[in-house]
């Protein structure tokens, strides 16, 4: 009875590093924006500006909560990484992630958000390392040598 009022760590997310190009060059003080929608349907906002070689950076986000000791609650947190250059949104990031813990995979994709602008937005499948029939998923214009599986291009994006 006392475990619903105790509070939790929870993750909604990891550490996020990349590097934007355009046509292969840097793209220089682009403002890159996160938002989180957590299983509280709170919302949290941050951002970071490319440096001279178009490389950025965001940290983990943890938080307290007394959520996850909730029975009828369901835990999960909407990550969203994007840019807007010259009115037009790119979608480094979108996903959801199920529960409260880091999710290895996850980390590396999110470690690696390399994009080019010309790249056409996607959703893709990479592995899970807890249930290996049953990949993840997200849409990003982001690309990744190795464990990522394009499903299909996105024709129209909105964010």
């Amino acid at each position: 009875m006392f475990g619903f009022f105790k509070k939790y760590d929870a993750h909604l997310c990891s550490a996020v590093s990349g590097l934007i190009l355009d046509n292969g060059k840097p793209v220089v003080d682009l403002k890159i924006e996160r938002l989180l929608v957590d299983f509280d349907s709170k919302e949290r906002k941050d951002s970071t500006i490319t440096d001279q070689n178009g490389a950025f950076a965001l940290p983990a986000v943890n938080i307290r909560s007394r959520s996850p000791a909730s029975l009828f609650r369901e835990l999960l947190t909407h990550q969203e990484i994007y840019l807007k250059r010259d009115h037009t949104s790119f979608t480094l990031w979108s996903t959801t992630l199920w529960g409260v813990e880091p999710i290895a995979a996850y980390d590396r994709k999110l470690s690696k958000l390399n994009a080019d602008l010309k790249n056409p937005l996607v959703f893709f499948q990479f592995a899970n390392d807890y249930v290996s029939h049953i990949k993840h998923g997200a849409r990003s214009i982001c690309r990744w040598d190795t464990d990522f599986e394009i499903h299909h291009i996105i024709e129209d994006e909105t964010i």
